[in-house]
């Protein structure tokens, strides 16, 4: 090739440069940002109407004892991540597209199950596992459910399921076994519809755990005539 032409062919190099670097920063997508939620727990003596005296009164008629920790939940298929889960017909599996938890499953109900028998005020501790100091008690939970399930057409129903067991710290015996669970359909089939449906579900297994939950020594004490 002469010099001539390998001048030419430079030049038309840089002259095709410019139309292409043009053409890629067009490219962009239509996909939505991903959506990140919570799920929070009702504030104490949350329930309307209550009288503020009454309810101090049963404070301090009621003094905390012991401490409790909480474990980690063990998590049931495919509710261990932060995709949102789905159950659709046919029993399959599914998460929704673009929506996510602010974290995994089982870290997300363990913070709201602290939160939740912090509120109580039955014991006088309650933390995660991952807390300083050795708890008297531990509660143990399994998460079975956590998902939106569609029938053949319509808004979802949100079942919400932890399977929870009491114990003694020193000699890990168990004292208590319960099953906590809540259900509620979306009023409508979107995306924050259903994630007030998970709420809603999550917050009537909470209750429950709530109630349920006494430190022994206390109840011992109730139950003796």
């Amino acid at each position: 090739m002469s010099r001539r032409m390998r001048r030419t062919v430079r030049s038309l190099a840089w002259w095709m440069l410019p139309p292409l670097a043009g053409c890629f920063s067009g490219f962009h997508t239509n996909q939505l940002p991903q959506q990140t939620y919570v799920l929070s727990v009702p504030g104490a003596h949350a329930t309307a109407g209550a009288d503020p005296g009454q309810a101090s009164a049963v404070t301090r008629a009621s003094q905390p004892s012991g401490s409790l920790e909480v474990l980690l939940p063990a998590a049931g298929t495919g509710l261990s991540g932060e995709g949102i889960a789905v159950l659709r017909p046919g029993q399959r599996l599914d998460y929704y597209s673009g929506a996510r938890w602010a974290e995994p499953a089982p870290a997300l109900l363990q913070a709201l199950v602290v939160e939740t028998l912090r509120q109580n005020g039955r014991f006088a501790l309650v933390e995660p596992d991952t807390g300083p100091f050795d708890a008297q008690y531990l509660l143990s939970l399994e998460l079975t459910h956590f998902e939106a399930e569609y029938a053949d057409s319509g808004a979802p129903t949100v079942h919400v399921e932890l399977v929870c067991t009491l114990g003694q710290r020193r000699g890990r015996q168990v004292l208590e076994s319960f099953t906590a669970a809540g259900s509620a359909t979306a009023s409508a089939d979107r995306m924050q519809a259903v994630v007030d449906a998970f709420e809603q579900a999550t917050r009537a297994a909470l209750s429950q755990i709530g109630m349920r939950l006494t430190p022994p020594a206390s109840a011992a004490a109730n139950r003796t005539p």
